[in-house]
């Protein structure tokens, strides 16, 4: 997600003449955060119980919400909740102690929201003194004490929360958290004592949301012993995508790949029903695009390629954005989209469609480099020597970064506490290459390979010799053995099935190249173990046809594919489509109405359903940051109105006074402006659009791209203007080219 600073809320200030528009009152550290109102979310741990001093029932109310939420890691919505409690009751001490404990991993934010709390101590009970007492210790000024002596304390302070009232159903549960999070300055002793805990715990509240750090404790160890707590986590607190995701981590160490789909599916489907309920870009959610990719990934397992292909190309689609989407950052929708389409494509040997992907450039070079190797790979089986040999080429001239780095690999394998292993301490004093030069490297070995494969005129001996070197790259032993079999060595292609993955693409390759090799009793076998697992497999794919011939070769009877597990122990399960759509899309857009300089009324749809159109609201010729903006999409209006696309822009301003802009943009007297300006004075529009906080009283930035079917296709509300016009008009024309709000079913470049 991208990194919002939390706002303390306070009575409402006027804006000081010193403070610039867009900013927070209460000083530049407050200015990000979330600044809409909070609204009631079903499903958000509905069996939590935190009872807090206030009279007012509606705070109350988001204070429950949001102590759910703190307990599905849903840190930013929490902090939303209790600023909603904050608003509602001011003298409401406990708030901020809220508000502090969403930004658990966020120091500085965590201090400044428990200085907030403490003033207010007097107001509140005992109980809750107790409570607000524990994160002022844990958040002292000019702490001297290193990380796990904070950590012991802290873990200290929980515990007197528990022994001071030992029915506290929430000491509990934030003690077995804290313990948790705490594990790497103070490693946990005992899971088996903490687990026993969480039984304290759910014999009294069953459905509490603490199943979620049931799941965490075994994740790494026993994820059996989990699997209950798997199959009530996200029934537990069903309007937390998070709730839904984590069942996927035990069900997927379990070798059940079937309940983690649909664990993971139901998370992605929560998030986009609130992204598109909420106005929010995909990858500001945290863990979403981990999520997505370990679905495609899930789907593979399952041999469920359509679906893995569709949501692929639906994180490829997804609106991207400088600060949190881009292909320069592997995490993220755009980057981890392009990485699963490849491996998904090049899994199912779907090679038609891998070229057609891979012929346009991804203009960044760790995907380019992926990009021509899986080009080669296409080329090599569909036998075009003139384009393998485009992408041997293409790959050798991409220039990659050659500085060695030394990398302390004992840092990777080991937590801190431990003393490094001499192997560790061996390694960690060895320069390791960055990642782009080995993929580059690899992808240069492999497709020189191939291209001496289809070289009929190569000598066998240089033909070995290549293909003996790809046993030190990162060649998949599947791959490599179906290399040995075209040049007719059966015995390294058969000694390579021993290594092979035991998946579903394993477990069929291997009963290929056994059959291949004249293996057929081992052969059968592989085939054996192939059909537990092939249950789901889309069967128009084509090793699933190969796969058809073998069974009437092994004279099987029937369809070949064992039937689907039935299932006892996944939980009771609602109807997965009720959950949200399975592929994000833009929300209908806002509608909203305002003046032009000469005082008509217009409607945002008098452009947008026109042509497509990025509305700029502003906060005026006096914002400094506002004139940056409209002055670089001035620069670029010539630019936009070649692409189709409008630019309109919406100031606060009434109209005798908007005019004025014309003066920091330097326009002539006769000059006509780059744009339409329209005027808000009302402030209704910057509301409709969600300019606004609710909580300050004050306007915000916003930039929006709204197509002629009035979907909203790519928004940045913020403290400060969006100001890069280049990415906003290259974004905006990549996702018009798409020609829907939903990309899943487009190829996009």
């Amino acid at each position: 997600m991208r990194s919002f600073i939390p706002l303390i809320i306070l009575l409402v200030l006027p804006l000081h003449a010193d403070e610039l528009p867009g900013h927070s009152a209460h000083g530049e550290a407050f200015n990000e955060g979330p600044r809409q109102a909070a609204v009631l979310i079903p499903g958000c741990g509905d069996a939590v119980k935190f009872p807090i001093s206030s009279k007012k029932s509606d705070a109350q109310t988001f204070f429950t919400q949001g102590v759910g939420q703190l307990h599905g890691f849903w840190y930013y919505e929490a902090e939303r909740s209790f600023r909603q409690v904050a608003a509602i009751d001011p003298d409401c001490a406990m708030a901020y102690w809220g508000m502090s404990m969403a930004n658990v991993n966020n120091e500085k934010r965590a201090r400044a929201f428990i200085k907030k709390a403490t003033p207010l101590k007097s107001k509140a009970t005992p109980r809750e003194q107790k409570w607000i007492t524990v994160l002022e210790n844990l958040y002292r000024d000019d702490d001297k004490r290193d990380k796990k002596q904070k950590s012991l304390d802290c873990l200290k302070d929980f515990e007197t929360l528990v022994q001071d009232d030992p029915k506290d159903i929430e000491a509990k549960a934030f003690l077995v958290w804290r313990i948790w999070f705490s594990r790497e300055e103070a490693p946990i002793s005992s899971l088996q004592a903490v687990d026993a805990l969480l039984d304290q715990i759910f014999a009294a509240v069953p459905n509490h949301p603490a199943h979620h750090y049931r799941i965490h404790l075994w994740d790494q160890s026993k994820p059996i012993l989990a699997l209950k707590s798997g199959a009530q986590c996200g029934q537990s607190a069903p309007g937390i995508a998070h709730m839904w995701h984590m069942p996927g981590h035990t069900f997927s160490k379990l070798k059940r790949p079937d309940d983690a789909a649909w664990q993971q599916e139901a998370s992605t489907r929560v998030d986009h029903a609130y992204m598109i309920r909420q106005y929010v870009l995909p990858d500001q959610i945290h863990n979403y695009a981990h999520n997505e990719e370990w679905l495609i990934r899930t789907y593979n397992d399952l041999g469920r390629a359509k679906d893995a292909i569709g949501l692929a190309h639906s994180l490829i689609g997804n609106p991207r954005h400088p600060s949190y989407n881009t292909l320069d950052k592997q995490t993220t929708s755009a980057s981890y989209g392009r990485t699963r389409l490849i491996e998904t494509l090049i899994k199912w040997e779907l090679w038609d469609d891998l070229k057609a992907f891979t012929a346009t450039p991804a203009g960044q070079p760790t995907h380019d480099i992926t990009r021509l190797r899986a080009q080669g790979l296409a080329a090599y089986h569909l036998n075009d020597t003139k384009l393998i040999a485009e992408s041997l080429k293409a790959l050798d001239a991409i220039k990659t970064e050659t500085k060695l780095v030394k990398i302390d690999t004992s840092k990777l394998t080991r937590k801190k506490d431990e003393p490094a292993a001499k192997s560790d301490k061996a390694k960690s004093s060895k320069p390791d290459e960055k990642p782009e030069v080995k993929a580059r490297t690899n992808a240069l070995a492999e497709l020189k390979a191939l291209v001496a494969l289809l070289d009929e005129k190569q000598p066998k001996a240089d033909k070995t010799k290549l293909i003996d070197a790809l046993k030190d790259t990162d060649v998949p032993k599947e791959r490599l053995a179906l290399y040995w079999l075209k040049l007719d060595d059966k015995t390294k292609a058969a000694d390579l099935t021993k290594n092979f993955t035991q998946d579903l693409v394993g477990l069929a390759a291997k009963t290929e190249v056994l059959q291949a090799c004249g293996k057929t009793d081992d052969a059968k076998k592989a085939f054996e173990e192939t059909r537990k697992v092939a249950f789901a497999m889309d069967r128009d794919l084509p090793v699933a046809k190969r796969l058809d011939a073998l069974a009437k070769t092994f004279a099987i009877a029937g369809d070949w594919p064992a039937p689907a597990p039935k299932r006892t122990d996944s939980g009771i399960r609602p109807q997965i489509e009720t959950l949200g759509p399975v592929h994000w899309h833009g929300p209908d857009a806002p509608a909203f109405e305002a003046l032009t300089l000469d005082n008509k009324p217009v409607k945002s749809t008098d452009y947008s359903s026109k042509k497509p159109t990025l509305f700029m609201f502003y906060l005026g010729h006096d914002c400094g940051h506002c004139v940056e903006q409209i002055t670089a999409f001035s620069k670029a209006a010539v630019d936009f109105d070649n692409a189709g696309i409008q630019l309109v822009a919406v100031t606060l301003e009434p109209t005798q006074v908007a005019g004025k802009i014309r003066e920091k943009l330097s326009l002539k007297k006769d000059q006509p402006l780059p744009f339409p300006i329209l005027c808000d004075s009302s402030l209704e529009a910057f509301k409709k659009v969600r300019a606004y906080d609710d909580f300050e009283k004050e306007t915000l930035h916003a930039t929006l791209l709204i197509d002629p079917s009035n979907k909203l296709r790519w928004l940045d509300i913020s403290w400060q203007p969006f100001t890069d016009a280049n990415f906003a008009l290259a974004e905006s024309k990549r996702l018009l080219q798409l020609n829907t709000p939903n990309p899943a079913a487009h190829a996009s470049k």
